[in-house]
């Protein structure tokens, strides 16, 4: 049966005590999966870099295999120990981040391989909310996918997170509801330009 956590709430942010983080961090270092809130909807984390821990992943949301997914990062500068430092990327990133975007880079080697799309690339987060950013600077790089089973809308909360995947799941951590409620806008940054893959939370116009 799935661990339930619950946050509390510090004016507008929502925080773990010591305890949770340490259940949460020790979760996905043996190789579970955490639901946890995000600037823009509820996220499924799992250590990258164990395979075992990424196939969890794709069979808790029963996502086809063919579909890579993104990474969570503490701070913008771990994007480019794993993800390639073009004069585009450094400065999209420097202005945009942390906030509801995945960037998507041409993978380094130091990338974890379960994770990657079939032509190298990598997607990557900082989002605005300290408890994914708190886990990736515990653990590492986390997975970065959206709470939800493959074709069914986004989670906004923990309790529609739990609906959907159930004892898949190891730990959930409520956190109140994500406060954007849609996902994150993913770009392209591996081109002469950047090029808007999937409009979320930014209008592609902007």
């Amino acid at each position: 049966m799935a661990v339930m956590l619950a946050a509390t709430s510090i004016g507008s942010k929502f925080v773990l005590d010591a305890d949770a983080v340490r259940t949460c961090v020790d979760t996905l270092r043996a190789g579970g999966l955490v639901v946890h809130p995000t600037d823009t909807v509820y996220g499924l984390a799992a250590d990258p870099f164990q395979e075992a821990a990424v196939a969890r992943v794709y069979a808790a949301k029963q996502r086809p295999r063919d579909l890579s997914v993104s990474v969570c990062v503490a701070d913008v500068s771990d994007i480019f120990r794993f993800g390639e430092q073009t004069p585009l990327a450094e400065a999209f990133c420097a202005k945009n981040l942390p906030g509801p975007y995945t960037v998507v880079l041409r993978a380094r080697a130091e990338a974890p391989t379960a994770v990657l799309s079939k032509d190298g690339r990598l997607g990557f987060r900082v989002p605005a909310h300290p408890i994914p950013r708190l886990l990736a600077k515990r653990v590492g790089p986390i997975t970065s996918t959206s709470a939800n089973l493959h074709g069914k809308s986004p989670t906004v909360t923990c309790d529609e997170a739990r609906a959907q995947l159930g004892d898949a799941v190891d730990v959930y951590v409520d956190g109140g509801p994500a406060t954007l409620g849609v996902e994150s806008t993913v770009v392209d940054l591996t081109g002469p330009r950047a090029n808007v893959l999937r409009s979320g939370t930014v209008p592609k116009e902007s």
